[in-house]
């Protein structure tokens, strides 16, 4: 397929079908787009995850790392992915077609990682949606006064879970409340997507901006308390000789590519929804890496000022208290919140779990609507002239949210805490890691470093232009971010066959957590080598057929609105659709 351009004073009549781009939903405002973005990227990690690594891989000498990580990974690979999104119009797998055909499989591959992950994110809020309800009370039930002389974490695993060890009776029987939980979860998210993007987007800025109103609230509480200034003192001072361990640059850029998350297709697809006109996406990109960025640092502010009170309290070590993983949410801070001193627990428990509550609501609401976006362009790739109503938008959202809810129940077993352990610990890794360093080869060596920055260009104001250095930006893509998640994804296959995470399980393997080998092989790497299959064999497939990417415009290309589409007999692919068939 071919798209020239044609003099003004030409008639030519475009078929209806072919105006899809045109046609395609979008944003009501700048600042729905920002609230969303900024929603998707600000969730539960920027609470428990990024203070978590920092206790454990020496405060400040983390957040050196990690800040260093944003502007030479992280960052300029969301900026490209809405470019491209806002360029193209379309999602990723269109995208990506007109990028570099033979290689657009790897959108799938987000695919299947979004799905995977949303089963049990959903199910994680879940959890924060009963403690939330559970705060509605004069002394808070899992007070070791009212929960017999319990710990918080007896509290999580045995009251709210009722977990049990894989092989053990009955491991996989439902258990309501976690199903109620889950169900709303669900059913908040189809209301809020339902109404589409301007809906949506208005949501998102109560779902962004209370959460941090809550955030400051918690601050200047947690600030007042006995030993606060230990952990903050912790979190600011850097241990200098971290900086010299693999581990923690590994850990500091996985970080921040799971924060911002590039790769997942959300950028794309997000971007995709403005105006091809509009000239706004490089200031909403810093406003967005900012404001995610900002969350977190601030976030560890309040965070650690806790963890110092509870390590006076517990005559623990702060690095010890910090270091708590993912019960530092549902188990450390639960324990904080019953010393709050003048009967102030319940309203502060209110607040930390509502506020989580909202963080990772905002990340669903996104990662379905990217999944949406997936299914309606696959639609109108096969169907060009089928056109998508909200009704059949509705029904759309309605099919992904019933299908991953079914499937998100065996979460709500007694074993899925387990079975969420190993699932969040092999998909996101190793998938992301996987789909950045083939977007960063993709942009840099097939679709063209130098144009990417010519598209970069076109998308900045002109006061910019003088601040964009399109050498250093293409050296960039061409070397410094492929390098930087090749040492990520090889030190996390180190770590994962010969690190401190794995303890021999009863058949005598050493595996993640100790879990059964059959989980891991089938849940954990399966989830992995699934999707990552499905791209390899479509790339193959393509080069096989020969199949080609469509001829583009170059950024540059002043394309007027009319436009004639050549050339071959029966050719009545959309323009700046995929030609040619589905990877």
């Amino acid at each position: 397929m071919v798209i020239t351009a044609v003099p003004e004073d030409a008639s030519v009549e475009v078929p209806k079908h072919l105006s899809t781009a045109s046609e395609r939903p979008k944003w009501g405002s700048r600042g729905q787009f920002i609230m969303v973005l900024m929603g998707y990227a600000i969730g539960l990690g920027n609470i428990w995850r990024f203070p978590y690594l920092c206790g454990k891989y020496g405060g400040g000498a983390f957040m050196i790392a990690y800040i260093f990580s944003l502007f030479c990974i992280a960052a300029p690979l969301f900026i490209c992915e809405t470019v491209l999104g806002h360029k193209f119009q379309l999602g990723p797998v269109g995208t990506f077609t007109n990028m570099y055909a033979p290689w657009a499989g790897v959108a799938y591959v987000s695919v299947i990682m979004t799905c995977v992950i949303l089963t049990y994110y959903q199910a994680l809020i879940g959890w924060a949606v009963i403690y939330f309800l559970q705060s509605f009370t004069s002394k808070l039930p899992w007070h070791p006064d009212e929960c017999g002389g319990c710990t918080t974490g007896d509290y999580f695993s045995g009251d709210v879970l009722n977990a049990a060890s894989f092989g053990e009776d009955g491991g996989w029987e439902v258990q309501g409340t976690l199903l109620l939980a889950l169900m709303a979860v669900w059913i908040v998210t189809w209301a809020a997507l339902v109404g589409g993007k301007n809906v949506l987007g208005k949501i998102a800025y109560f779902t962004v901006l209370f959460p941090v109103f809550l955030l400051i609230i918690i601050f200047f509480k947690a600030v007042t308390l006995e030993g606060a200034g230990d952990g903050v003192a912790y979190y600011i001072t850097p241990d200098m000789s971290h900086l010299t361990k693999p581990n923690t640059w590994s850990a500091a850029a996985s970080q921040i590519l799971f924060s911002l998350s590039p790769a997942m297709g959300t950028a794309i697809a997000m971007s995709s929804y403005h105006e091809k006109s509009y000239d706004k996406l490089l200031q909403d990109n810093l406003v967005i890496i900012c404001c995610n960025t900002g969350f977190s640092l601030f976030g560890g502010f309040a965070v650690f000022s806790i963890v110092g009170y509870l390590a006076g309290q517990r005559g623990l070590p702060v690095e010890e208290v910090a270091s708590a993983g993912t019960g530092l949410a549902f188990e450390v801070f639960a324990e904080v919140l019953t010393l709050f001193p003048g009967g102030s627990s319940p309203f502060f428990s209110v607040c930390f779990f509502f506020m989580l509550l909202l963080l990772g609501l905002d990340s669903g609401f996104a990662f379905v609507e990217t999944l949406q976006t997936y299914v309606v362009d696959f639609i109108q790739h096969k169907n060009p002239e089928l056109v998508m109503t909200p009704k059949r938008n509705v029904m759309v959202v309605t099919g992904v949210c019933g299908v991953l809810f079914l499937i998100g129940m065996v979460y709500t077993t007694r074993v899925g805490s387990n079975l969420l352990d190993v699932a969040d610990h092999f998909c996101p890794t190793y998938c992301l890691l996987f789909v950045a360093l083939v977007e960063y080869v993709l942009i840099a060596w097939k679709y063209g470093a130098e144009k990417m920055v010519e598209d970069i260009q076109n998308c900045a104001p002109p006061q910019w232009q003088q601040y964009i250095y399109g050498k250093a930006m293409a050296f960039q893509m061409k070397f410094i971010g492929p390098i930087g998640i090749s040492f990520i994804l090889v030190m996390a296959l180190i770590d994962e066959f010969d690190g401190d995470s794995l303890v021999a399980n009863d058949s005598g393997w050493r595996t993640y957590g100790g879990y059964p080998t059959g989980v891991i092989i089938c849940l954990g790497w399966g989830s992995v080598v699934l999707p990552v299959s499905f791209f390899l064999c479509s790339a193959i497939k393509a080069y096989a057929t020969g199949v080609t990417t469509p001829e583009q415009p170059s950024a540059s290309d002043d394309v007027k609105p009319t436009q004639t589409v050549s050339t071959r007999a029966g050719d009545n692919t959309p323009p700046n659709e995929p030609s040619g068939s589905e990877p």
